[in-house]
């Protein structure tokens, strides 16, 4: 399955479904660099397919920003690079195609959320609004039926608690193999970590396209589980299920059978919104999509007027009772004095629809100052929940008056503004405003860009450099050079657009960047093949010196290049094998250097005949020497190797976690006298 991902087609495919995502929320925070990927997207992918094929990929930790509730807790939403997004939903693919056949029966049926769409579809999923159409035509018909009696199934965070075994068993249910799901559950490991890099077991990241159909794969346990389909109906919607039946001893037993299902797979029940009560409306019951459109909106030109009078009708005492249709009335609402101020104070009772308010403001061509002022106000108090203040910034982005933006631009600078501790939504939109107000020194804007901060809100501040500044040259052509592919595809775009002069050797350039600046013709370079020795020492121990690993090997290149993947693959989580597979590499890296330096004398292809503490290869390259001598020793001590040391005659065990400490250091210092080595040479 595997091979099955990196082909060419499945991963084109899952690009398209990427940018035909009707989830307009996920989508606005990559629209840009979705179109610079989009520049060289054929190399981009070839890149990115070699890569996958020879087992280099790594994935990215995920931008973590934390969405408030209404409840007042936190929705996580996890922000993937784009080759993290394509590579997901490459694996998505696959998954649908072997769910689709063990659940099509029961589309429109019993489930109507999350539904494939099928390989030439140009949208992954079937249309939602249709789902819950016919979520609710079964739930009328299942009323009309005698079905009097309803209850409802929710469970707590399931995206969140949804466990890797779990998924992998299930995974295999479905055909697919251990190797792919093992993979799978690595990357998601890496995607659902915090921002603290703490690694679960559980989860699968909400926000990209492909998580929907993850869970499915899941939830299908209920669907599969609950048979009593005579006595009670089952319908889901994702992880909301819902149950009619003609009297509450069948709903109670399908409760009791759905609670025992969740445990199965490790899931929980939300208890408070688990009930059972008599229907004497259907149409209460019902998803609010169904309702009939508001009269004030029928026509194509909205009756402002009633449109303003029903928003007033719906929030009695700034109280919403029905937010679905009161965030649809308030889309189609062109902003004005009054009915913005009862917005604000409908606002004070509602924080959760901070978005609406926000998309409401943005329909201003400029927002009065009395608003103005209003929004300045709740920036400065929202200091619990930054995505509040960042949706506001944005809502204020260009639209403030001269007085206005200059009192937010203070704001911005002397209270919000700590680059070390804000979150990467409020990072961008802090940094974009002061930037094109020019209040970040070039010392301020460096340090707003160095690499440990989020990838996405760096590559969100590149972009909001223009127009053009001189002094920001040099800046741009250190991103050119950054380990994050969109921090240097976004540098490598405002070079290109704003005809910057390259300032940096074509070699430390990302890779990613390099195949932009060429769709640009700013560079003649027709290689984009990294090397996987570097790439997986670079992984292992830090930056590495630039060593021509091709030279050194030469026709063993390949060989020894798997061998370095396959360090990879243990180091910090199995220092037994990891230290068998580095004493192979050694192996291999003392053959090469023999090769290259005759002056050493011969290599005989066994490790121990040039470990003397005396011998030429401890004279001219004592690192690499005690790099090798203490990994062979070490290996000695693996109950890997032996049963027992054949020097002390002790018995071998695990190798502990912490020698990777020590085995670092050693590495470093090896490699950078290897490349001082070849420099003295040449």
């Amino acid at each position: 399955m595997l091979d099955q991902l990196a082909d060419t087609d499945n991963l084109f495919r899952a690009w398209r479904w990427l940018r035909s995502n009707p989830d307009a929320t996920y989508k606005h925070y990559f629209r840009n660099l979705y179109g610079i990927y989009a520049i060289a997207e054929n190399t981009l992918i070839t890149s990115l397919q070699d890569r996958l094929r020879r087992g280099i990929y790594a994935p990215a930790n995920a931008c973590k920003i934390f969405l408030p509730k209404s409840s007042g807790i936190l929705r996580p939403y996890s922000l993937l690079t784009i080759e993290d997004q394509i590579v997901y939903q490459a694996a998505t693919n696959l998954v649908a195609e072997r769910l689709f056949p063990k659940v099509k029966h029961r589309y429109e049926a019993q489930i109507f959320g999350h539904r494939y769409a099928g390989k030439n579809s140009i949208w992954f999923y079937r249309k939602w609004s249709a789902g819950y159409r016919a979520f609710n035509d079964a739930a009328r018909a299942a009323f009309n039926d005698g079905f009097l009696f309803a209850a409802s199934f929710d469970l707590t965070a399931c995206y969140d608690s949804l466990d890797h075994g779990v998924l992998t068993h299930q995974l295999k249910g479905i055909g697919c193999t251990t190797e792919f799901c093992t993979k799978l559950t690595e990357w998601l490991s890496k995607w659902t970590a915090t921002e603290r890099k703490i690694y679960h077991n559980h989860g699968i990241p909400q926000g990209p396209l492909s998580s929907g159909c993850l869970s499915e794969v899941v939830l299908r346990h209920f669907d599969e589980g609950h048979r009593n389909s005579k006595r009670v109906r089952y319908f889901r919607y994702v992880d909301d299920i819902r149950l009619f039946g003609k009297n509450e001893r069948d709903l109670r037993q399908s409760l009791v059978k759905l609670d025992l299902l969740s445990k199965d797979i490790g899931l929980f029940p939300q208890a408070s919104k688990i009930s059972i009560h008599k229907v004497s409306k259907i149409e209460d019951e019902l998803k609010s999509i169904s309702h009939p459109t508001e009269m004030s909106i029928r026509q194509k030109k909205v009756d402002q007027v009633r449109l303003k009078a029903r928003i007033v009708e719906l929030t009695p005492r700034f109280r919403i009772s029905n937010p679905t249709r009161f965030k649809y009335l308030l889309a189609h609402a062109a902003p004005e004095a009054h009915l913005t101020a009862r917005i604000w104070r409908i606002f004070e009772n509602h924080p959760e629809l901070y978005a609406t308010l926000a998309r409401y403001l943005g329909r201003y061509r400029k927002i009065p100052h009395k608003a103005a002022q209003q929004l300045i106000r709740e920036i400065q108090v929202q200091e619990l929940y930054p995505a509040v203040r960042n949706a506001l910034l944005s809502a204020a982005d260009g639209r403030l008056g001269s007085a206005d933006g200059t009192e937010l631009d203070r704001l911005v600078k002397v209270n919000i503004w700590k680059p070390r501790n804000l979150p990467a939504d409020l990072y961008a939109s802090a940094g974009q405003r002061l930037i094109k107000s020019g209040l970040l020194t070039q010392r301020q804007l460096a340090y707003a860009l160095e690499p440990q901060r989020p990838g996405w809100a760096r590559s969100q501040l590149i972009l909001s450099l223009a127009p053009m500044n001189p002094a920001n040259y040099k800046q741009l052509n250190k991103n050119l050079c950054d380990q994050n592919a969109e921090v240097a595809m976004a540098a490598a775009y405002m070079i290109a657009k704003n005809e910057v002069p390259i300032l940096v050797a074509e070699k430390s350039i990302n890779l990613n960047a390099v195949e932009v600046l060429r769709e640009f013709d700013l560079i003649k370079s027709t290689s984009l093949r990294p090397c996987g020795i570097k790439t997986s020492l670079d992984r292992m121990v830090g930056r590495v010196p630039d060593i021509d690993w091709g030279q050194i090997f030469g026709d063993n290149y390949s060989e020894v290049e798997r061998q370095a993947v396959l360090m990879l693959t243990s180091w910090k989580n199995d220092a037994s094998t990891w230290v068998n597979a580095m004493d192979v590499f050694n192996d291999q890296l003392l053959e090469a250097i023999f090769r290259y330096d005759p002056s050493i004398g011969t290599y005989t292809g066994k490790i121990g005949s040039v470990l003397q503490p005396n011998g030429r290869l401890k004279r001219t390259y004592p690192c690499i020497y005690d790099l090798v001598n203490a990994i062979h020793n070490k290996r000695a001590d693996s109950y890997l190797s032996h049963p027992l040391n054949k020097r002390t005659g002790r018995p071998t065990q695990r190798i502990r976690y912490s020698y990777f400490r020590f085995a670092k250091g050693l590495i470093q210092t090896a490699l950078n006298e290897l490349e001082e080595k070849l420099k003295s040479r040449t």
